[in-house]
């Protein structure tokens, strides 16, 4: 008899996983009562894409890091949070309160098919009681659809151009022209350093900072420098223009060939004239020479 009612008694017991995982309509909600439409006309009180992980309130956002379900229609969302006026709040001091992140959760159950409790912590604390959010109207969902899409495709033309403009820019580091003499032009580090990542440029006869650039792609890039002239003689001294005598200011030019190949033009006259002078990348045990000798210098200023 044991053996018969035994599997029957097991069925009757609910499985932690038995019940369907509600995940809430992504979209905008906002709370019932006479300002539910101008709330959600304004974006409303809290938008959920779970499905995107996202969770974000008025000058406030969250990356959903877990989600677990806590039974029929009950969701616990673990999440990572920019909110810059909790941040400021606790210390105004803080240096870097702009880009303080917190560690919250979120409860949400569903109340019907419009509408659902939210619970949030704030700093990691639960401190107010749950409120009801409901479903905004269709129009107001389209007007977000409509939004987020255009934000995605201008973050991926940003992101496109911020490639293109990388990529046209030549690598940070030591060059020197293609000669007999290339490899002690390259040890002696007296020929041309490149260096975008801090604002400057040195040439065979002149010591640049850069004050402004300008990506002319595929390849080329145009530069406002102030340029002091070395101390050196030979035919290769050549002063820079000064920029305030130039309408655009731009008195440098960078053409990228390759990752190892650039052809700089230094401005004479108000114009880029001639064929530029072709500079090839040093090798990597000059680059890292170079590096050693940067550091120990900065080092020694200190």
């Amino acid at each position: 008899m044991l053996a018969t009612f035994a599997p029957a008694a097991f069925a009757q017991e609910p499985s932690a996983q038995a019940f369907d995982k509600w995940r809430p309509k992504a979209g905008v909600y906002a709370e019932p009562g006479k300002n539910f439409r101008s709330s959600c006309d304004e974006s409303g009180g809290l938008t959920i894409d779970l499905r995107e992980k996202s969770v974000s309130g008025y000058e406030w956002g969250c990356d959903v890091k877990k989600i677990t379900d806590l039974g029929p229609g009950s969701l616990k969302v673990e999440m990572v949070c920019d909110d810059y006026n909790l941040a400021q709040n606790l210390d105004p001091r803080d240096p870097n309160w702009e880009t303080r992140q917190f560690n919250e959760v979120m409860f949400i159950k569903r109340l019907d098919a419009a509408t659902i409790s939210v619970q949030k912590s704030l700093n990691g604390k639960i401190k107010d009681p749950p409120w009801r959010a409901a479903d905004c109207p269709p129009n107001t969902q389209r007007a977000l659809a409509e939004a987020t899409l255009r934000a995605k495709e201008e973050a991926k033309q940003k992101a496109e151009q911020d490639r293109a403009l990388k990529e046209a820019h030549p690598r940070d580091g030591v060059y020197a022209a293609a000669s007999a003499d290339f490899e002690d032009r390259c040890a002696k580090f007296n020929d041309t350093i490149v260096a975008f990542s801090g604002k400057s440029i040195t040439t065979a006869s002149n010591i640049c900072k850069i004050e402004n650039t300008r990506v002319q792609l595929p390849d080329t890039v145009r530069i406002d420098a102030a340029c002091t002239l070395q101390a050196a003689s030979g035919p290769e001294t050549v002063s820079v223009q000064d920029p305030n005598t130039i309408q655009n200011r731009e008195n440098l030019m960078l053409k990228k060939i390759d990752d190892k190949t650039v052809i700089l033009w230094i401005i004479k006259d108000g114009h880029f004239t001639g064929d530029g002078r072709t500079l090839t990348y040093c090798s990597d045990k000059i680059q890292r020479a170079y590096a050693g000798q940067r550091r120990t210098n900065q080092q020694t200023r200190n």
